[in-house]
This record gives C-alpha cells, structure tokens and sequence, in this order.
C-alpha cells in the first residue's frame, strides 16, 4: 500500500480530485451577489399595491438574468417607513415619490443617461423611472354640477377650485390623481360614463429611486445596474397598462382607457418638480393652498411663487 501511494503518478491523482466533487454543487463566486432590500415609499394609496408588484416583476425578470441576486421590495406608506427609520432599520435603497426624502439621506450616484422626456432629469442622488398626473374627473359627460371634491389641497389651489365637503361618492366633480381616476372610471358604476379632462401638465408624482447613504460599493453596483434595467424600453412599456407613464422620450406612451388619452397627451411632456425642494416647500404649500381654497388672495399668491420655485 505505502509502494502503490508512493510510485502513483501525481496526474492520476489530480484526475481523481477533479471527479470526486459533483460540479453541480460547486458555487460560481461571480454569481453569489447577495440580497439588495429596497423600500417602495407611497404617499397616495393608489400607489401601493400596484406599483409594489410591478416592482416585484420587473425584480424577479432581473433575478432570472443575474444568478444570485435578490431584490426584495418592501411597499409601505410614509409613516411606516418613518417607523421604520426610528426603530433602524435601513434599505439598500429607495423608491419614493417627490417630497418624501431629504437628499442627505442618499448616496451620490453616476449619470445613467436616460433619454428622459421633456420637463424629466435625474438629480445627482436619485432617477425617475416612472410618472403620473393629475386631472378633473366629471360625473356627466358635459362636466356639469356644482359639488366638488378634491384629494388635496395642492391638487385644488392648482386647478383654482373652491373649498368643498363633499364626499368623493357625492361630488359632481373631482380633482384626482390619474390612478384614482381611472380605478373609479373602472370599477365604480356611479363613474362609468365620466368625462377626464387634465388639469394642466405639472406633476409632483414622479417617482424616484435612490441609494441609501451607507449602502456599500458592492451592492451600490447592483443597484445601479438594476435602476438601469429598470429605465430600459422594454421594462418601461409596461408602465401604461398600470395608468403610469415612461421617462423616455423613445418610448410611446399609450392610455390603457380611451378615456384617459386627452390626458396622456397633455403629459406627453411634463413641468416636473425637483423632488428635494419638494419636500422643503410641501407643508408650506399645503397650508397657503388650504387658505387659497377659501378666498385668500394673498395666500394664492405665495401658493403660486413657492410652485415655481419648486419647478426645475
């Protein structure tokens, strides 16, 4: 025994080593990426659910593509995620709608050079990778009636409506976001015959993603390559059947209702707000709209300056 294990030709035992391990259990370092947790923030609740699992899709179509990496999105609303932020606990990165993130919460990240749609840019912190919009819904065709509703009071000082306590059930007409609209266009009898009317092209409802400040450079290379992915034609024609827009000016959006084209026309291209200044404004601008919803001209006035000071 000792003669054979001393006299065997050191090839036979390599060739030996080689075939002892099964290569289908050999792991391939380049494929072992790690998990990326990426929180989806809304402010609107028709943003939630929907755009959660569109994420989640396009996420698993990227999986499928890159052995080994795993993205999880987590949906929540604003004060969820600040729970969550309290308590520490922290993503890997973000989507978030303007005025949801102060900019010293994200990483500066590289130009991705998206041909993005006119009134659209990426900010040094973050991409847009999808937009909607807003309009007036009218119970009639003819856009008549007196009782008005409104999501919020941004939304009414834009669109220069009055005050009003009618429910969103009861109202002749409504100032809504495009998704609320068109999911009441769809599944509420009271609104199958309504007419949609934009209220102009401005939109705080872009919605962004950014890197979390101390997210390491392994996993911010995967992020990137993902909101690249994510930014790509093919990703972005799905948007429209969820009644949300592409950011690039070569792909056609196209309105999932023949009710909602005169809208995706006039969004074509969009007076977008930068999403940091945004947010500085957002209460101050809420409370001067509250107070130009009941005639206050002044109010008006200050509500009009600070939206254009929000424009980019």
């Amino acid at each position: 025994m000792i003669a054979f294990l001393v006299l065997t030709p050191k090839a036979l035992v390599g060739k030996a080593q080689e075939t002892y391990i099964d290569p289908r259990f050999v792991r391939d370092n380049d494929r072992c990426r790690g998990s990326i947790v990426l929180y989806h923030i809304v402010r609107h609740r028709p943003y939630s659910g929907s755009m959660t699992q569109w994420l989640k899709t396009k996420a698993a179509a990227y999986e499928k593509k890159h052995k080994g990496t795993f993205i999880e999105i987590e949906g929540m609303d604003e004060q969820h995620f600040y729970e969550r932020l309290e308590s520490g606990r922290r993503p890997d990165a973000y989507s978030f709608f303007s005025g949801t993130l102060f900019p010293d919460r994200l990483k500066e990240i590289e130009d991705l050079h998206v041909p993005y749609r006119e009134g659209l840019f990426q900010t040094d912190r973050c991409i847009p990778y999808c937009y909607s919009g807003y309009c007036k819904l009218c119970k009639t065709p003819d856009g008549s009636g007196e009782r008005t509703y409104y999501a919020n009071a941004v939304l009414a000082a834009r669109a220069d409506a009055v005050s009003d306590e009618t429910t969103e059930d009861k109202a002749d007409v409504l100032y809504l976001d495009l998704r609320r609209a068109g999911d009441l266009i769809r599944y509420k009898d009271g609104f199958t015959l309504s007419a949609i009317e934009p209220i102009d092209n401005f939109t705080d409802a872009v919605c962004w993603m950014g890197i979390d400040r101390e997210t390491d450079d392994e996993k911010t290379a995967v992020i990137l390559d993902f909101l690249a992915f994510l930014t790509e034609p093919e990703t972005q024609q799905s948007l429209n059947a969820l009644g949300l827009f592409s950011v690039r000016n070569d792909v056609k959006n196209t309105a999932p209702e023949p009710a909602l084209k005169r809208v995706f026309k006039i969004y074509d291209s969009v007076r977008a707000v930068d999403p940091f200044v945004w947010n500085a404004n957002y209460d101050a601008l809420l409370e001067d709209a509250a107070l130009a919803a009941k005639g206050d001209a002044n109010a008006r006035d200050r509500f009009a300056n600070r939206l254009r000071e929000c424009l980019r």
